[in-house]
């Protein structure tokens, strides 16, 4: 999905897939990878540290990577996938509060199953060492952004939201509270939330979607369309 979207360049992850064995070989690098990078942290893992995992040479790391950064991404990209596959499939009809909920909670748990992978990027985003990582995270959020704006779009065309609110704003104030829930809740405790923690989480975070959409009073609507977007942020 990240080469269908744009969010990483397939160029940029130095990848070569000559024949099936060079292929699961850089399939065990990223897997040692995303394990050194969750055990060690970004800024602590060295590339000496994912070869030995991986149980393969450096020289074969070089065929498929150019850096630790350049595996960073690699590693980066199924939970960027997941998290925005989880966020697309479900839809927010019209603004009703259940639906609402379960869009909430179903990215809460695919940030949840990624949480290690999603907390370094903010991280490696805010250490400014890589203006790439900054880059990428802002465009998961940006793409984020962009949905919830013509969701909101819509709700006014349908006169369930107020006309003339400012769309790009709201928009930009339920990322954030979407953004720093997860992070907080879900990315930085020591061990991954229990289920009904999560769930508590996402009926309290699509209660507050629902409640700050400024209403007509001329319904929800009638729940047969599905809104264009839903919760889809970096977290």
């Amino acid at each position: 999905m990240l080469r269908e979207t744009g969010l990483v360049d397939p160029q940029a992850t130095g990848a070569k897939r000559s024949n099936k064995r060079g292929e699961l070989t850089r399939e065990r690098i990223v897997q040692a990878a995303t394990e050194c990078f969750t055990e060690y942290g970004y800024t602590r893992t060295r590339i000496s540290d994912i070869t030995h995992r991986a149980g393969t040479a450096q020289g074969n790391f070089y065929r498929h990577f150019t850096s630790l950064d350049d595996v960073f991404l690699a590693a980066l990209g199924p939970a960027l996938d997941e998290l925005a596959h989880s966020s697309g499939r479900q839809s927010r009809r019209l603004g009703e509060l259940e639906p609402l909920i379960a869009s909430s909670t179903a990215y809460l748990e695919a940030y949840a199953r990624n949480r290690n992978m999603l907390r370094l990027l903010r991280e490696a985003a805010a250490v400014g060492s890589n203006d790439g990582f900054r880059s990428l995270w802002l465009r998961v959020r940006q793409d984020y952004i962009d949905r919830t704006v013509r969701w909101l779009e819509r709700l006014q065309q349908r006169g369930i939201m107020l006309p003339g609110e400012d769309v790009d704003m709201l928009a930009e104030t339920l990322g954030c509270m979407t953004e720093q829930m997860a992070y907080v809740h879900i990315g930085m405790p020591a061990q991954t939330p229990r289920r009904e923690q999560i769930e508590r989480l996402g009926r309290a975070l699509g209660t507050a979607w629902y409640r700050a959409v400024p209403r007509t009073g001329n319904g929800t609507g009638n729940g047969s369309e599905a809104a264009e977007g839903s919760e889809g942020s970096e977290g």
